[in-house]
């Protein structure tokens, strides 16, 4: 197994994604957690407390 370090400086990806999953790329599998989400958001302060952080 490979350290830390080694795998830092390597190209290679450590993880690799199976291409067979891409049939899920436009399909939304959660529709009700993403709504649950979407709302969430929309009723935050994220954007506003992200902006801050950001400007200084």
């Amino acid at each position: 197994m490979k350290s830390i370090l080694e795998l830092n400086e390597t190209k290679v990806p450590a993880v690799k994604i199976d291409p067979t999953l891409n049939k899920y790329d436009k399909i939304v599998l959660f529709p009700e957690k993403l709504a649950k989400a979407n709302d969430m958001l929309k009723n935050s302060n994220f954007t506003e407390v992200l902006g801050a952080k950001q400007k200084g």
